[in-house]
């Protein structure tokens, strides 16, 4: 997950440094199996019509399939939940259409739909929310 642009075709990726903010993920001083689990369970149907399609706990990585709706297609989403350099637990994520073209915005409404139910779930102090991107530390 390198960029945090929409490309043609129409997958959204998390960044660090994303010029958006909303779509840098997220860098927590959170242990790993609390984010983990709470990530797990949004993915599983914690997010209304999300599936959990395939899950590697070994190498923290999620992967849910989304249904079409109205004016939204079916999508794919993944979720990478892994310890920095500095054994701070990040979340970087993708989404996009399940089978290409576009998708009037909705794979990047899925991805901040997860980070605000994350950080819902978490309800995390303020000092516990760090700057997701380590060249600004």
């Amino acid at each position: 997950m390198t960029t945090a642009e929409i490309g043609p075709s129409y997958r959204v990726h998390t960044e660090p440094a994303a010029r958006d903010r909303r779509l840098r993920g997220r860098r927590y001083a959170i242990p790993f199996d609390t984010v983990w689990m709470e990530a797990v369970r949004l993915v599983s149907g914690g997010l209304p019509h999300w599936a959990l399609t395939w899950e590697d706990d070994r190498n923290g990585v999620l992967e849910a399939k989304v249904p079409e709706r109205i004016l939204r297609p079916a999508g794919i989403v993944r979720v990478r939940v892994f310890l920095d350099d500095d054994a701070q637990t990040c979340v970087q994520m993708s989404a996009g259409p399940q089978s290409g073209g576009r998708d009037l915005g909705a794979s990047r409404r899925r991805v901040l739909r997860f980070f605000a139910e994350l950080d819902a779930a978490l309800a995390p102090r303020p000092d516990q929310v760090l700057d997701p991107n380590p060249s600004t530390r």
